[in-house]
């Protein structure tokens, strides 16, 4: 699932669902109760007959997640998924993945820049390294998997991805290299 959600304009919500399921060789039937799944996942079942334009951004993202895991893919790639979302409707659809993805069971690799989001998100935190990208450093995510995002764990797990990534706590700007 890529940042923007990439649905087909002269297709309803439920079609650009549907369109995942079309070499699926499954039935009309099954396929048209996956679709309906899928959407009620997502909380969008009331908008199955309406077109892109009709959505907002988070509710177009919503029905990509649908479209995503309608094949019930044991592992979904996300590349910053919600990258392109305001701040509210990325926090509500952060904890809308994080639901969604608990109910499906499936392995996801998340690729994001948000810190908070990695540690909202993760069980296990990957830094790379630009140029060539390498992996710099893995945090393990030893929290709960209901996240308050205020607690002192939960800080204290942000701020160390931040140390990893070099960045200074209160100024946002890059540590000096040794």
């Amino acid at each position: 699932m890529f940042q923007e959600h990439r649905l087909l304009p002269w297709l309803t919500a439920a079609g650009n669902v549907a369109t995942a399921l079309r070499r699926s060789g499954r039935p009309a039937p099954e396929r048209a109760r996956l679709v309906a799944e899928h959407l009620a996942l997502v909380g969008l079942t009331s908008f199955a007959d309406a077109w892109p334009a009709q959505l907002s951004g988070g509710m177009s993202q919503r029905v990509a997640i649908a479209r995503a895991l309608v094949n019930r893919p044991r592992f979904l790639l996300l590349d910053e998924p919600l990258g392109a979302l305001d701040a509210l409707t990325r926090l509500r659809l952060q904890d809308e993945l994080a639901r969604i993805v608990r109910a499906e069971s499936c392995t996801v690799l998340l690729v994001t820049h948000d810190v908070d989001e990695a540690v909202f998100l993760a069980d296990r935190i990957v830094v790379l390294e630009p140029n060539p990208g390498r992996v710099a450093h893995i945090v393990n995510v030893d929290l709960d998997r209901e996240r308050d995002r205020s607690a002192p764990a939960f800080v204290r797990l942000r701020d160390t991805v931040l140390d990893v990534l070099g960045v200074r706590r209160g100024t946002g700007a890059q540590a000096a290299a040794p």
